[in-house]
């Protein structure tokens, strides 16, 4: 019977394999993961695939997969955590700290980063979840470490995947008394670094239905030593993979380095060539119109002979084909950004002299719209696996008694000092019968407050179950690629409607609208209101009508219907 080490044998040898994607007679697209994966390793290190020499390397993605990383990796600021159906909009604000506070805890934007540098150089990455204590955590697994069938549209879709991991002596001895036999592994092999595999995957005898196992294990065939096995469901397969585009018959997409192979290697040829060109025409050649001159006239010259021949003339040479070499390697320069969606605005330098600002505006939104969905799609993914893998277990944790710290935020700030004000007035008008909440009363409190303040700081205690309330993460309507005036206008709306009919805030569908833009509608006081009404009030009168409703720009709305 074939144990499982011949199985994970087996997806490892397919995945040396090329897979055939398109045929039509002998022409056919082949493709091998495993190739394009190690030429990108090579070329991100200013390496040739197939020569070991001094020559020249001309690398056209280093800084164009920074740029596409720049464009494409989601922020921990574009994570807008919001209530759904009927909640308490404190609840709310309050869930929106504790998400920020989470970030930045776990240092979040430090995996988001890595994801979108990943995505943006091979096309696809992949993280893998794990445990550590009672926390799941996320890190991401290198492409050259782990197998699977090639022509999956996403990873978990692989009957078998299969996960390299290179310990070392040390390491797997940690693992003694969590893994069984490890001892027997170092006394078989006594070593400083030991491969270990692990596979998530079916398998089963071949009279028996396959279940979905974990299996850890050492060596293959006759020398195999399990390490760990347990059976599992499908969903605690702990990978998950992104993408930088659509699904084309091939798991792993195109990145950055893969859409310049051939660019790459015609650069490289051609700086090569014209370094050559340019040692030949720096030779110092002379001819003599003598024939009994003989010998090697440039050794006697530097060996401090003198060359009694009037007849010596320099041979002229120069790189005739230097002008040709820089118009084809700036044409490659140029197709390169087109490829990688890296013009001159995206990255950061200053366009031509004689180009218009509509050819600036739309030139810079066909950029932006390439990168938003595939930003988009990253968001939403990375959103998912937090909602359904991590702050489920987070969120267990913030359902007992806390404090929220509260400084950043002017508003906040501003509505804490308030809350404290009402309730403190509330409690002295409770305190006595006939008591009586006067100026000098509130101003007593004030200072109060502030003292409390200036000693403790501004904090908020959290009940227990605070966080009873289904949520989740959507997009913020601005981010680091879209226009910053959308949010402003978000602002400017939603002052607009309140003025008009400050009741407004107390309908559940502004407080929607509110907080879908990120916007805390509880913040806004009656007085606030009265006072914004008043404001406008004056306005009309001086005007005569009604402000008119912000509107986009119509250069940048063209440009945006252009692309």
């Amino acid at each position: 019977m074939k144990n499982i080490s011949q199985r994970v044998q087996e997806i490892i040898d397919d995945c040396n394999n090329k897979l055939e994607i398109e045929s039509n007679g002998n022409n056919k697209i082949e493709y091998n993961q495993r190739e394009i994966v190690r030429r990108i390793n090579y070329y991100l290190n200013d390496r040739y695939l197939d020569r070991d020499d001094d020559a020249v390397f001309w690398n056209l993605s280093t800084y164009r997969r920074v740029h596409f990383a720049k464009h494409i990796t989601p922020d921990t600021k574009d994570f807008l955590p919001y209530g759904i159906g009927t909640l308490n909009h404190w609840q709310s604000w309050c869930l929106r700290k504790k998400v920020s506070q989470w970030f930045d805890e776990e240092r979040f934007y430090q995996t988001l980063n890595s994801v979108g540098d990943a995505t943006a150089t091979y096309g696809s990455s992949v993280w893998k979840r794990y445990k550590e204590g009672n926390k799941t955590k996320i890190k991401g697994v290198r492409l050259n470490n782990i197998y699977f069938d090639q022509s999956v549209e996403w990873i978990k879709d692989a009957d078998g995947i299969v996960e390299l991991h290179q310990l070392s002596k040390k390491q797997l001895w940690d693992k003694d008394g969590v893994w069984d036999n490890i001892r027997e592994v170092i006394k078989k092999e006594d070593k400083h670094n030991y491969e270990v595999w692990e596979f998530y995957g079916y398998y089963g005898d071949e009279d028996e239905k396959p279940e979905y196992k974990h299996v850890i294990g050492y060596g293959f065939g006759d020398d195999f030593i399990e390490l760990w096995s347990e059976t599992v469901d499908k969903y605690d397969c702990p990978y998950e993979d992104f993408h930088a585009g659509e699904y084309n018959g091939r798991w792993l997409r195109v990145g950055v380095v893969e859409r310049l192979f051939k660019l790459q290697e015609r650069a490289n040829q051609l700086v090569n060539q014209n370094a050559q060109a340019s040692e030949i025409a720096s030779l110092l050649l002379l001819k003599s119109g003598s024939p009994d001159m003989v010998g090697n006239v440039l050794e006697q010259a530097i060996n401090g002979q003198i060359i009694p021949d009037s007849t010596l003339e320099q041979i002229g040479i120069s790189n005739v084909g230097l002008n040709n070499f820089l118009a084809e390697l700036q044409l490659i320069e140029n197709q390169a950004d087109k490829l990688c969606f890296t013009p001159d605005i995206i990255q950061g330098q200053a366009s031509p002299s004689n180009t218009t600002f509509r050819g600036i505006a739309v030139e810079n939104a066909n950029a932006v719209n390439a990168f938003r969905d595939i930003k988009q799609n990253l968001l939403e993914k990375i959103a998912d696996i937090l909602m359904e893998y991590i702050f489920p277990e987070v969120v267990k944790d913030w359902n007992h008694e806390d404090i929220i710290e509260m400084a950043e935020d002017d508003a906040d700030v501003e509505e804490y000092t308030k809350a404290l004000q009402r309730k403190a007035q509330i409690d002295y008008l409770l305190a006595n019968e006939g008591n009586v909440v006067t100026e000098d009363i509130k101003a007593r409190i004030l200072q109060r407050i502030e003292d409390t303040v200036k000693e403790q700081g501004r904090s908020i205690k959290i009940p227990k179950n605070f966080f009873n309330f289904k949520w989740g993460f959507k997009m913020m309507p601005t981010d680091e690629t879209v226009d910053k005036s959308a949010r402003n206008d978000a602002y400017f709306n939603a002052l607009q409607m309140t003025s008009v009919n400050p009741a407004i805030t107390d309908i559940p569908l502004f407080r929607q609208y509110c907080e879908d833009n990120g916007i805390s509608a509880w913040k806004l006081t009656p007085k606030q209101k009265e006072e914004l009404q008043q404001v406008m009030n004056q306005g009309r009168q001086a005007s005569g009508a009604m402000p008119e409703p912000k509107q986009p720009d119509k250069l940048l709305a063209a440009a945006q219907i252009q692309s």
